[in-house]
């Protein structure tokens, strides 16, 4: 009985999925800047993709320089619409590949770094020091060292213990950091100093009693991801505000930057909420594809969240600070594509499709786990019926899937897949389990294409290792 009524629910929701795949909005690839070439096959700048992979191989990530650039202008037009002194700091943990941060910077954006490699990368790109944002946990010494070095335009102080440790640093080297601190807003995150405790305050007391080494001059919050509306950015916009007063009375200090962290989304890919999330790894239900019509456009993001500012500043009488942005995905999230092969089709007595492919979470796709992603052949010429698929990874488990009861014309060994949004943490989380990692190429406005970075090969794998 339990069975039977688990397998009613599995195909209700599954059937349920497979409706909204078919009628959802989410099938043009101008929203990618992608085309469709005479011979019917995906084109990126008038390259296709057929010959892209024929010649780098499978699996493949493709950056489209004309996107990624749209996105990057348009978000750093919107921050400095705000105020002359407002910016835009693009988040490295979501891309960290060089030759994409470099044409990012080349636009006018910074860099919001968490580690100190990050760090040490920004400045080999040569992002100026007030261009950089240094946020994250456990920062280390010599990270510490390299950012008062760099004069960088803050250290997001994100622990009480971290004060001492700057204080330290920057008097041994004579020179003054500039620090933030980050607003704990979200009790269940590891994140930042809780406000209602008075541990945010107690911070400041503490920074403000070293000023003869510590500048305070940011205050930083980052609570969402992937959103999209400004609702959430204006709400803690707003507490923040709130809370720059209370330093201003309490310690005399007037706050320059209000550093509204990142999660603008976009509008082709969506976060499962909890409920979607649930039903899909319990019956393999896709979740309902994004609405494009629930999306904010950028100016409007910002022209919201920056009225929510200068609305406040106003009612609590204080001076309006420069905004600070640091988006990630917004960037570089439609501005790249992973491109892999089906390597071989599988139907199971129950029905049931695989199509085992080059490329699954446990190796490149690990977002999709808890996103939702566009996947369409290369091949668009085709006019096969559509059929669910599970789309497989190559690694010896079932963990290794990339998406489950996806709706794909009727697959064949050798078709190429196409998975959008690839430029927000495909490679940040990707890994070498079993397999090396794919090189990745950037097609420019003119179709010149370029590696930026080659695929590891097996000498790569074990160059560290002693007993070779």
């Amino acid at each position: 009985m339990k069975n039977f009524i688990f397998n009613k629910l599995k195909s209700y929701f599954i059937n349920k999925s497979i409706r909204h795949q078919q009628n959802s909005f989410s099938n043009d690839l101008e929203h990618w800047g992608l085309s469709i070439n005479e011979k019917g096959f995906i084109a990126v700048n008038g390259i296709s993709t057929m010959d892209i992979v024929s010649k780098y191989g499978s699996p493949l990530l493709v950056v489209n320089h004309s996107r990624l650039l749209e996105d990057a202008i348009s978000v750093h037009n919107a921050v400095k619409s705000v105020s002359k002194g407002s910016k835009v700091v693009y988040s490295y943990k979501t891309n960290c590949i060089p030759g994409i941060l470099k044409e990012i910077h080349r636009v006018g954006i910074g860099a919001e770094v968490v580690s100190p490699y990050e760090l040490w990368l920004a400045e080999k790109l040569n992002v100026p020091g007030d261009e950089i944002v240094y946020n994250g946990v456990n920062k280390t010494e010599e990270s510490l060292v390299r950012a008062i070095r760099l004069n960088i335009l803050a250290t997001n102080i994100d622990s009480l213990s971290e004060i001492d440790r700057v204080v330290t640093i920057a008097r041994r080297l004579g020179i003054k950091a500039r620090v933030g601190i980050r607003l704990g807003f979200v009790p269940k995150a590891q994140f930042g100093l809780e406000v209602e405790s008075g541990e945010a305050m107690e911070a400041c007391r503490r920074i403000v009693h070293h000023k003869e080494w510590l500048e305070l001059h940011m205050v930083h919050f980052c609570v969402t991801s992937n959103a999209r509306g400004s609702g959430t950015h204006q709400h803690y916009a707003k507490k923040s505000l709130e809370f720059i007063k209370e330093i201003k009375e309490q310690t005399g200090v007037v706050i320059r930057y209000l550093d509204i962290g990142g999660g603008i989304g976009v509008p082709t890919t969506k976060n499962m909420n909890g409920l979607e999330y649930g039903l899909y790894r319990l019956f393999g239900s896709l979740p309902k594809p994004p609405d494009f019509e629930d999306f904010e456009d950028i100016n409007l993001f910002m022209e919201r969240v920056s009225t929510k500012v200068r609305e406040n500043c106003s009612r609590l009488s204080i001076e309006v600070p420069d905004i600070i942005s640091e988006p990630g995905r917004f960037v570089t999230s439609r501005g790249e594509f992973l491109l892999s092969t089906v390597l071989t089709v599988k139907k199971k007595s129950n029905g049931q499709k695989f199509a085992i492919t080059d490329a699954g979470r446990l190796s490149l796709t690990f977002p999709m786990d808890f996103e939702w992603h566009s996947i369409f052949v290369v091949d668009q010429s085709l006019q096969r019926e559509k059929e669910p698929y599970h789309v497989m990874g190559r690694i010896c488990t079932s963990a290794d899937w990339m998406a489950k009861n996806v709706l794909l014309p009727k697959l064949r060994e050798g078709d190429v897949l196409a998975t959008m949004d690839a430029g927000a943490y495909f490679s940040s989380y990707s890994t070498n389990f079993a397999f090396p990692r794919p090189p990745i190429v950037m097609v420019e406005k003119d179709g010149n294409i370029q590696v930026i970075r080659h695929g590891e090969s097996f000498e790569h794998l074990v160059a560290l290792d002693t007993v070779f």
